[in-house]
């Protein structure tokens, strides 16, 4: 009992530790914004005209220059999805996370988004969902944004493939970030209770759960945006 005492106060020492992290810009700052400073694959420095608009249309990607900071540096750079493909597929998967494990069952809960949409338990049954665990002030998170939106947009119309998002932010400082930087999840805010449920304590991590239930593939890091072709592979293989 006591050992599992300890168990429990560390992961919540981690969690505030994110949650406590200091906002020491505007909200939409952290966003990919006219700030960003973004060069091409020759080194010529982009507008931000010219990068968003590039970027909004799906066939280029931003890549940090530095991963494991703050980057407010990316290189603007054209994408080859079937090149990027093999790349992916000829890479190990993505390291598990600590506190899920594929094969285990997941157990849903009530939850609401930001915009006040409900989804219970029932709702999810029989859908495969994918699920995200971020917050603002977490690089990572950010960087996979675009890449986790354009999952998102391959499934559109399938409406048995739902994509939830959840962050400990509170919803005032959400609802700015979404507002420059859109994330195309169901977006659930000040989410301390679920990340503790979980045992969450590392971001960004994601999750794959079928039809039954059952977690078929997690993960955490950016992953130098190979975890987004592993949701994707996985739905294909599930759905």
């Amino acid at each position: 009992m006591k050992k599992q005492l300890l168990i429990l106060i560390g992961i919540l020492i981690t969690i505030n530790t994110y949650a406590q992290i200091e906002i020491t810009k505007p909200i939409e700052e952290y966003a990919f914004n006219k700030k960003t400073i973004v060069n091409d694959e020759n080194g010529h420095r982009c507008t931000y005209a010219n990068w968003s608009k590039l970027l909004a249309g799906g066939k280029y990607r931003l890549k940090p220059i530095h991963h494991d900071s703050d980057s407010t540096e990316f290189i603007l750079t054209r994408r080859n999805e079937t090149e990027e493909d093999k790349q992916f597929a000829n890479l190990p998967k993505p390291e598990e996370t600590k506190f899920f494990k594929s094969g285990d069952a997941f157990k849903f809960r009530k939850i609401t988004d930001v915009n006040g949409a409900i989804i219970n338990p029932e709702d999810l049954s029989g859908k495969i969902v994918v699920i995200n665990f971020w917050f603002i002030a977490c690089p990572p998170c950010r960087y996979e944004m675009p890449e986790l939106n354009r999952v998102v947009q391959a499934y559109q119309n399938n409406k048995e493939v739902v994509f939830i998002a959840i962050t400990l932010d509170k919803k005032t400082n959400v609802e700015r970030f979404l507002k420059v930087s859109p994330f195309n999840y169901h977006v659930v805010s000040d989410s301390m209770s679920l990340f503790y449920y979980y045992g969450v304590n590392e971001c960004p991590a994601s999750i794959v759960i079928d039809r039954k239930g059952i977690i078929r593939f997690n993960s955490q890091g950016y992953g130098e945006g190979a975890v987004p072709y592993w949701i994707k592979k996985t739905i294909e293989e599930i759905k």
